[in-house]
């Protein structure tokens, strides 16, 4: 709790509105400092602590890497990564996206893992696997958010096809995605792929406004349909 109310009044002094923690996967062996001690309960409760205080100071949360195992394979960063989802990796996800019928959580991040198990993604990487993302929104009506596009973990299974890639993030259920590309050239061709795939019917614009609808009610606006 102590760390959440320090970290949330420091983001809101700053002027930050998003945090993109807490991380709840239930290890880390790739950098050894970003996950929880305990299990899979101890995990959930000491994430449930840290998102209350950091969203006391309006400061929405983002838990991390759905659907798990993130940071126990290899570095998604540099690499393509497959792993096998269990319940216990599941937990966390459930428990604070069900808290007295109402999410806790603002938002979650979906990882560019290649999952089977408890969850399959049928070969894709999770972040772009409608079998991982739309699943999850029948239970979560919070914001879900894609890890960075510009992850090796996805770029090399998508071989150059950036502008299919950024159709994919927004067709498997996606609200907001995460693009550190540096040249804002970039930022504005993916805003523009996807416009036109929204326009020649690829995507359906009711998604669109529903994702728009959700970023607004997070940021406490109300929005009148």
């Amino acid at each position: 709790t102590d760390k959440g109310l320090e970290e949330g009044e420091f983001l809101k002094d700053l002027g930050f509105t998003v945090n993109f923690a807490p991380v709840v996967d239930l290890d880390d062996t790739i950098w050894g400092c970003r996950s929880f001690p305990g299990g899979a309960e101890s995990v959930s409760e000491l994430a449930k602590a840290y998102i209350e205080a950091l969203q006391f100071f309006g400061v929405s949360a983002t838990i991390k890497h759905y659907p798990g195992k993130t940071l126990v394979v290899s570095d998604p960063h540099q690499n393509l990564v497959s792993a096998t989802i269990e319940e216990e990796d599941l937990l966390p996800y459930e428990d604070l996206i069900q808290i007295e019928s109402e999410s806790l959580v603002d938002l979650i991040m979906v990882s560019h893992i290649i999952v089977d198990g408890e969850i399959s993604s049928n070969g894709l990487p999770s972040s772009v696997s409608k079998e991982v993302i739309h699943p999850l929104k029948e239970s979560y009506e919070g914001l879900i958010i894609s890890d960075d596009i510009l992850m090796l973990g996805l770029q090399n299974y998508y071989d150059g096809n950036t502008d299919q890639l950024a159709i994919d993030l927004i067709l498997a259920g996606h609200d907001l995605i995460i693009n550190f590309n540096d040249d804002p050239n970039e930022i504005y061709h993916m805003i523009q792929v996807i416009k036109e795939a929204t326009e020649d019917g690829t995507i359906d614009e009711s998604q669109i406004d529903d994702s728009v609808r959700k970023i607004l009610e997070t940021k406490g606006f109300e929005v009148i349909i």
